[in-house]
């Protein structure tokens, strides 16, 4: 499964035949009938999947859950349809699963009938266990026995489970014979269980331990010989961890269960070390997690005193018990400690080789620009393909891009000095191979002003032409820098009546300001430069209301140049500046503005309409996520699910 194919383009609907259980403690199964897939969900995440009950895709539907104040935390609900898809409740139109036929079991039982009975016999098991003394096998005769007795235990129970699901109404899928097990069994698929109540659920996980556990017992009291391997299976399927469904009866509380979204993440940004820990403490949070554990010492002491049982060992008498209760104590806390203390170690080795990715590529970079470009020789392929990865050079056909190659030559200059043949009035154009340049403008105060940063792949010399507004810029390298230099004239003669207008001030002027702001650090370069064609440069004067306070706006900001006033009420909360940005709260909680921000000086915004802001952030979950995080930050709590209040009507 191709994810960002999933998520942006692919066209999905609910698949034709689906179930769904009751809801309980706010969870539903939902099952597709003819695939015999499952996926469990809440009610928030189901009617998020009725949005697909026409063919849409996966941005259609966020827009409409946005406009619609539906919408789960982004995180969950891209889980929620990566985990539709793989379990077939989401579907291609016209594209259908492997088709999963239902077994005709004809034999009913209602759990409610036997749920009592199986607990009592389950207890009577124990008990005869405890009473009577299990023994190894004598003899060969004693081992066959004993299997056998487990083989008739196993297949009754599995007989009864299957039974009970078809009284419940649920589905019973491939009986058939194990006959490379030991013991060979006769076993059915009852996972259609997850479709019954909870106390249906219950009487069919009861069905093989209640059976087995009679069956140990009986043989302990009959025959203790034969008891050995009917114990052992006991022991497995009351097991607290890996896969031991009886653990799951083990409950405190009614809430806290997760849905599949919540758990096994297959969405990349969901498998983080962050997001692990969080969801580590909200187990410790939950009263049925140290339930389980305390079942997992109690189902541990159990194994250990039945196996001294069972083969004569010396058992530590009450006393020892008394006497070292202190110690067995210590020893279990140390236990869980260390359990603790090696899942951390293990999420920290991960952080820590994520961040010393990161540090290492900043670190080449560094090392590359200021310490190995002087070695960087740039023959005619080097230009060639250096002018062809430019954003604003690879718009022109390959004869023009091979002829501004053959005629670009190389030129090195030193950090922290002017570039004159670029500035107010260019001589030159280049395109950046190596390093960092600065480009300044005087304010009317006379002080010069940083307003951008362009690096490896930007173009100098053409920004008079790109902000032909305010075409007076100084250039000044920050780093030292290797540039493709070529005449002014013959770059207007070659590329420019070649390139429009408006495709100059994207990738002059807006791609390298937004490349470098901290929103969009985790962009694909693609949705980057998407946004800078989608969005336009306005001019605000000083002191100009450029998002008034209790109305709906319009449009999302980013500041470009100088800063701007955030206030409510009339007072003043906060100063933002270049880079920083503001709207994206109103849009995507389809509200009125809670502040208003004014122009501190003579300032220019980026501006993108409300519309195209919405369909640009559903079509890039990377972008969603970024807006998502920052906004509940903002608001100081998550900005998903939506809260009541002030929103349109549409």
């Amino acid at each position: 499964m191709d994810t960002n194919l999933t998520l942006s383009a692919q066209i999905l609907t609910l698949a034709p035949n689906l179930q769904h259980s009751e809801a309980i403690n706010g969870l539903l199964v939902v099952k597709n009938v003819s695939a015999k897939t499952y996926l469990k969900i809440t009610t928030a995440q189901w009617r998020i999947l009725q949005l697909f009950g026409e063919p849409r895709s996966v941005p259609a539907v966020l827009a409409q859950a946005l406009d619609e104040r539906l919408c789960l935390p982004l995180n969950e609900f891209f889980e929620l349809i990566l985990k539709a898809v793989r379990a077939h409740i989401l579907l291609e139109p016209g594209i259908a699963p492997e088709l999963v036929q239902a077994f005709n079991w004809r034999i009913s039982l209602r759990p409610k009938t036997v749920a009592k009975p199986l607990a009592a016999i389950f207890l009577a098991g124990l008990a005869l266990m405890l009473v009577y003394r299990p023994s190894l096998p004598l003899s060969f005769e004693d081992v066959g026995a004993g299997l056998l007795v487990l083989s008739v235990a196993l297949t009754f129970s599995a007989y009864l489970a299957g039974c009970m699901v078809r009284g419940a109404g649920g589905e019973v899928y491939r009986p058939r014979w194990q006959w490379l097990r030991l013991p060979p069994y006769f076993e059915l698929d009852t996972s259609d269980a997850v479709m019954l109540s909870t106390l249906d659920q219950q009487a069919v996980a009861m069905a093989r331990p209640a059976v087995i556990a009679a069956a140990a017992g009986l043989t302990a009291w009959l025959r203790p010989e034969w008891s050995c391997f009917s114990l052992i299976a006991l022991a497995v399927v009351l097991r607290p961890i890996l896969g031991g469904r009886f653990a799951a009866l083990v409950r405190l509380g009614r809430k806290g269960r997760l849905s599949d979204s919540e758990h096994a993440y297959i969405f990349p940004p969901n498998n983080r070390p962050q997001t692990r820990w969080r969801m580590l403490g909200r187990s410790l949070r939950h009263p049925d997690t140290w339930a389980l554990i305390a079942y997992g010492i109690l189902w541990t002491l159990a194994v250990v005193s039945m196996g001294a049982h069972v083969t004569h060992a010396p058992l530590w008498p009450l006393a020892t018990w008394e006497d070292n209760s202190v110690h067995f104590a210590i020893g279990i806390s140390a236990s869980l400690f260390a359990l603790g203390a090696g899942f951390a170690l293990w999420e920290l080795f991960h952080f820590a080789r994520e961040r010393a990715r990161d540090r290492r590529h900043t670190y080449r970079l560094w090392k590359t620009r200021w310490f190995t470009a002087k070695k960087l020789v740039l023959l005619e392929g080097n230009r060639l393909k250096a002018v062809t990865e430019s954003p604003l050079f690879r718009t022109l056909q390959p004869p023009e891009r091979q002829q501004l190659a053959r005629l670009m030559h190389t030129s090195r200059h030193g950090p922290w000095s002017a570039l004159p043949t670029h500035g107010p009035v260019p001589t030159q154009v280049s395109l950046i191979v190596s390093g960092t340049v600065g480009l300044y403008r005087k304010l009317p105060s006379g002080r010069s002003s940083r307003v951008q940063v362009l690096s490896e792949g930007d173009v100098i010399g053409l920004h008079d032409l790109a902000d032909p507004k305010q075409p007076n810029y100084v250039v000044r390298s920050l780093t030292p820098v290797t540039l493709l230099t070529l005449d002014r004239t013959a770059v207007e003669a070659i590329a420019i009546p070649r390139i429009p207008r408006t495709k100059l001030t994207d990738t002059i002027l807006k791609l390298p300001f937004l490349r470098r702001i901290s929103l969009c650090q985790n962009w694909h370069i693609q949705a980057i430069e998407r946004f800078a064609h989608l969005s336009s440069i306005t001019d605000y004067p000083a002191g100009g209301v450029i998002f008034p306070e209790n109305e709906f706006s319009e449009n999302f900001f980013i500041i470009f140049e100088q800063g701007a006033v955030v206030s409510r009420n009339n007072r003043r909360l906060a100063t933002i500046h270049a880079g920083d940005f503001f709207g994206e709260i109103g849009l995507l909680q389809n509200s009125a503005s809670t502040a208003q921000v004014s122009a501190k000086q003579d300032m220019r915004c980026l501006n993108i309409s409300r519309v195209e802001f919405l369909r640009f952030v559903t079509h890039n979950h990377t972008v969603a996520l970024e807006l998502e995080r920052v906004s509940s930050k903002r608001l100081g709590r998550p900005i998903f699910p939506l809260k009541k209040g002030n929103f349109r009507s549409t």
